[in-house]
C-alpha cells in the first residue's frame, strides 16, 4: 500500500473561483501523480457547491477513480479559503459521511475500534500568505 495527500489551493477573483489540487506521494521525493484544476465563473454557478465543500470532496472521488485502489489518502489539505462566504473546506463529518456512503474506506488510513470502522485520514485547513 503506497500512501498519499491532496494540496487543494483556491483564489477567489471579481468574476471567477479557481480551485487546484495536487495529489502526491507519501515518500521523500513526493512525485506528483495527478493534479487537477477547476474554474467557476460566479455568475453561472450554484454557490452553495462551494460553500459546502462538495466541490472537493467530487474532486476527491475523481482521483479516487483515476489511481490504483492500493493508493491510500493519507492527509487532505485546504489552502484557506479567501472568501468563505463563497468558498469553503468540508468538514470532518461531511468528509467522513462521503467517504462511508461512497465505499471508499478501503481508500482512506482507517483502523477498527470496538467494531466500528475510524477514519484516521486528516483534514487540514493552512494559511496561506501572499
Amino acid at each position: 500500500m503506497k500512501q498519499f495527500r491532496i494540496r487543494f489551493i483556491n483564489k477567489v477573483r471579481p468574476d471567477t473561483i479557481e480551485i487546484r489540487y495536487f495529489v502526491t506521494l507519501e515518500t521523500n521525493e513526493s512525485p506528483l501523480i495527478f493534479e487537477g484544476h477547476q474554474l467557476f465563473y460566479k455568475g453561472y454557478l450554484n454557490l452553495e457547491l462551494l460553500k459546502t465543500g462538495d466541490v472537493a470532496l467530487r474532486s476527491i472521488k475523481n482521483i479516487f477513480s483515476a489511481i490504483p485502489d492500493e493508493y491510500i489518502l493519507d492527509y487532505i489539505s485546504f489552502e484557506q479559503p479567501h472568501d468563505r462566504k463563497l468558498l469553503s473546506v468540508p468538514s470532518e463529518t461531511l468528509f467522513k459521511n462521503f467517504i462511508t456512503s461512497n465505499n471508499f474506506l478501503n481508500r482512506v488510513r482507517s483502523h477498527n475500534s470496538q467494531g466500528k470502522v475510524i477514519i484516521d485520514t486528516k483534514l487540514r485547513e493552512e494559511l496561506r500568505l501572499g
